[in-house]
């Protein structure tokens, strides 16, 4: 059982790790609406916004039918609403910036504390950031704006295309189709408008962020997607395939079993925790990636995947200065640099002076104690601590202690009988092997000293491991572990004046690299593969380039020339660079991981940097009313994935509906986290033959919550397919559950549709609803409807914690089950 599976059921509300406002910026903003509804207010948006009007009258009557109408009775209690109490509207600068560093200092405060990476705030495709009532940042890609593709804010579209909002804007929701679908007509602010020409089709996201940091705040923003004939808009999050090796501490981790609380090499050279890990389905476009350094393995990761990078100045030429920016897989290109920290700072560790372990030591029939044993720290001990990765090894019963060498290799003997003798007191003994007798292994028998290294460096080949204290040491001794590794298994070819070591142990190597790396020492790394049963060999090469430093640090000789000037990588300002060698794009079909790291959002994965709807809380309620409209036309596709989590005191009040033409797809990918309410239906109406639509629902209630989502789809055209899936989870006293429609009108011959809604209980205090309704006008149709309640068993739990698991594992594990079939 993973962490991370438990942390699903611990965690479901438990705690809003952002419940943080500005709260010093609240008399700073640059206009702020009087509290309460009135026309006056309208009229004062309007004016603000400098608006036609034509939309000055929309907003006018939209206020009317807001009036008009009385308050829904059904779903969630909205009657505690104060309507009076709530500012409507909110700009809380003078200007849309043009670039994240232009925004004012305390709302980009904001967005770094919600976790939002730099590379999402500098390199979607396209990016609207929402804070208050209007849109602070928005930004679309030079190459889709040459296509046409229009992203842009809902206030600037009205503003640069009127013709086409005014066309399009209270379509497909009109301004009395509910009370709040009025209301967010009436006072709306923000939002994004899209619109995808014919034929062009998007693979890279398109994303927007929205919060409200003030209190009794209202946010009424307000979307409008116009996907064209043949086009396609799709959201895709950035991850790795399954595989892909991440650093953490003391080695490294398939990105697939990091665990929350594991810590990872991050950017800054440092380890830092997992806050998070993600998993998901991706089908479509992936790259994989070689690149110089480390040619036994390549990147395998969605386009949208962001990397530390540089970009190549001059093709032949290595750069001379390196700016660094996160770039993302689909945007690199042969050539340009990827980062390694070359150094990795132990923050919380100051360089040892000594090297301890506790050893078990037996007395006789008594039981056996922990005995403490402490090494003193000096070049030559780092030396030989070194050469018993390369050629030491400890016996099976951990009894003796033994370093293997050439018969002409006194010096190393000598310097292995000093060091042991001078730490532990102890006196080797001599025995020759090999056919000619050639080999020579020096054995000291010591319980102490054996376990002593077993422990800290491992005793079989597959435990041996170079931990990580040892990039606390100073240059000196880091150099002189890397030199008894080098006197162990280090050749040099006189002819071509090249330095090798090599290792059957991955891990060792790797490790032994990022030494070389943290000495300024270049070094690439590869793999030949060597008949079975003997191992893989690993081969660490010195750059030709650094042979004048590998010799002054690591072998103490003299000055000289180097006999080569170029090098494949390049260290600079605490990182080695790796030039891109290859880009391929292949298509997958697979599960992707990705991670969130504490503070710095990035981790190292395969040898480079990686990077990775918020509401703060406030004793009052603030209210989330916004509306999306979406069009898609004749075979063309769009999916809209919404993930919110606002805190516990916001109303989310929310109306969304697509109409698809011929031959079209729509999809709602709806995730339902936090509020106080939520009451969202997301709606499809198939209006051309062959359509497609998919709802896919996903809700969690926690303490203090309700969860009224759901969806609904109405089948006018012959032919038209949908799928509807419902899932949720209440705990704490939480209360979720499905309300939805499904609809066949006369004339939809050959309508095919299933829903399905599954809802889980955690305890007997939480609550779930099952509110489906299915009217069918036509005959000839095919429809199916599952619906599910459960609550976790006495018996399942029993079953479980007998096979050893506690009992919020097992709670896991079962929620886990029940989540699977749609992740």
């Amino acid at each position: 059982m993973t962490t991370s599976e438990t942390d699903v059921v611990q965690g479901i509300r438990s705690e809003y790790k952002y419940g943080f406002s500005n709260a010093d910026e609240a008399e700073n903003y640059f206009f702020k609406s009087g509290r309460g509804l009135s026309h006056e207010v309208v009229e004062a948006i309007a004016e603000h916004k400098k608006e036609p009007d034509w939309m000055r009258k929309f907003r006018h009557k939209s206020l009317d039918y807001f009036l008009a109408r009385p308050l829904p009775t059904w779903g969630g209690n909205v009657a505690e609403i104060d309507f009076e109490n709530i500012y409507y509207y909110i700009k809380p600068t003078e200007k849309q910036a043009e670039r994240w560093e232009d925004l004012p200092a305390d709302i980009l405060d904001t967005w770094d504390k919600l976790g939002i990476p730099e590379a999402e705030k500098k390199y979607l495709a396209g990016v609207g950031a929402q804070y208050e009532s209007e849109v602070v940042y928005h930004k679309l890609q030079a190459d889709l704006e040459a296509k046409g593709v229009l992203f842009l804010d809902m206030d600037s579209a009205l503003r640069d295309h009127e013709e086409i909002v005014k066309q399009y804007m209270g379509t497909i929701i009109p301004q009395n189709d509910n009370k709040f679908a009025a209301l967010n007509s009436a006072v709306w602010s923000g939002g994004s408008f899209i619109y995808v020409p014919p034929g062009v089709s998007i693979d890279l996201p398109l994303q927007a962020y929205f919060r409200i940091n003030a209190e009794n705040m209202g946010q009424f923003e307000r979307t409008l997607i116009i996907v064209d004939e043949d086009a396609y808009v799709h959201y895709v999050e950035g991850c790795h395939l399954a595989g892909s090796m991440v650093r953490v501490r003391e080695g490294e981790k398939p990105i697939e079993e990091i665990e929350i609380g594991d810590d990872v090499l991050t950017h800054e050279g440092r380890f830092r925790r997992v806050r998070d890990t993600m998993q998901r389905r991706f089908e479509g476009p992936v790259f994989r990636i070689g690149f110089a350094g480390e040619g036994y393995r390549s990147l395998a990761v969605t386009p949208r995947h962001p990397f530390l990078t540089a970009r190549r100045d001059r093709p032949r030429e290595h750069n001379r200065s390196f700016t660094r920016d996160w770039k993302e897989a689909w945007e690199l290109a042969v050539g340009d640099y990827l980062a390694l920290p070359a150094c990795i700072d132990l923050e919380e560790q100051t360089p040892p002076v000594a090297c301890g372990q506790d050893v078990l030591v037996g007395r006789g029939r008594h039981a056996a104690v922990a005995e403490r044993v402490e090494v003193e720290l000096s070049t030559d001990v780092c030396r030989v601590m070194g050469l018993y990765v390369a050629e030491g090894s400890v016996s099976a019963n951990t009894s003796y202690l033994a370093f293997d060498s050439a018969a002409h290799e006194e010096n190393l003997r000598e310097l292995v009988e000093d060091v042991i003798e001078g730490t532990f007191g102890l006196e080797a003994w001599t025995y020759a092997y090999g056919s000619q007798r050639e080999g020579r292994s020096l054995r000291f028998s010591s319980v102490h000293a054996a376990r002593f290294f077993a422990q800290t460096f491992g005793r079989t080949t597959d435990e041996l491991h170079v931990p990580d204290w040892l990039f606390a040491l100073d240059d000196e001794q880091r150099a002189a572990f890397v030199r008894g590794l080098y006197d162990g298994e280090g050749s040099h070819d006189e002819a071509l004046d090249l330095y090798r070591i090599n290792q059957t142990n991955q891990s060792v190597a790797q490790r032994l690299r990022e030494l070389l790396l943290s000495l300024g020492i270049r070094a690439s790394l590869s793999r030949s593969e060597r008949a079975a049963p003997r191992r893989p060999m690993w081969q660490i090469a010195i750059c030709k380039a650094d042979n004048p430093l590998f010799e002054r640090l690591v072998l103490g000789f003299g000055p000289r020339e180097a006999s080569a000037e170029k090098a494949d990588v390049v260290i600079a300002d605490g990182y080695c660079w790796l030039p891109i060698r290859s880009i391929e794009q292949i298509e997958a079909d697979c599960t992707v991981y990705n991670l969130s790291v504490e503070d710095d959002e990035s981790y190292v994965c395969e040898g480079v940097v990686s990077h990775n709807c918020t509401a703060p809380i406030y004793s009052s309620d603030s209210l989330h009313s916004a509306v999306v409209e979406i069009i898609v036309k004749p075979r063309g596709r769009c999916r809209y994935t919404t993930i919110q989590n606002w805190s516990n005191n916001v109303y989310n009040l929310v109306t969304k509906r697509a109409v698809a033409y011929e031959g079209a797809t729509m999809e709602w990918v709806d995730g339902n986290l936090g509020s106080k309410l939520t009451m969202k239906y997301p709606a499809i109406w198939l209006l051309g033959d062959r359509a497609h639509g998919e709802v896919l629902s996903i809700a969690f209630a926690g303490k203090g919550q309700h969860q009224d989502a759901g969806g609904k789809i109405v089948h006018v055209a012959p032919r038209t397919t949908s799928v509807i899936t419902s899932k949720s989870i209440s705990k704490n006293g939480g209360r979720a559950g499905y309300r939805g429609l499904l609809e066949v009108a006369k004339g939809a011959v050959g309508a095919r549709s299933k829903v399905v809604c599954d809802a889980l209980i955690l305890d007997d205090e939480s609550r779930s609803d099952t509110y489906p309704y299915i009217r069918i006008d036509e005959s000839d149709v095919d429809i199916g409807h599952e619906a599910t309640v459960s609550k976790i068993g006495e018996e399942q739990l029993f079953y479980l914690m007998s096979r050893g698991l506690s009992e919020a594992e097992a709670s896991a594990m079962i929620v886990s089950g029940f989540v699977e079939p749609i992740t």
